[in-house]
């Protein structure tokens, strides 16, 4: 992991329904705010070229969910 002067800092967020997202494009990235209800937020900055990353993971991400979901109620 990278450190800057030997810390390294790990951050994450958990959405779910009731999480906040604001998105906002300055320039060339955009910008997306999560918060909830504790009063907690992490933001996340992107470029075009990453936010085509993050959307094409994200999709995928998505699909394997949804499939899971139907084998799930399959074996019901």
């Amino acid at each position: 992991m990278f450190t800057n002067g030997g810390i390294a800092v790990d951050s994450w967020v958990r959405v779910e329904a009731h999480c906040s997202i604001e998105t906002e494009v300055v320039g060339d990235e955009a910008q997306f705010t999560f918060s909830g209800r504790r009063g907690g937020e992490l933001s996340l900055v992107v470029t075009e070229a990453g936010l085509e990353k993050v959307v094409e993971h994200f999709q995928q991400a998505l699909a394997e969910i949804r499939s899971a979901d139907v084998g799930e109620l399959g074996t019901e």
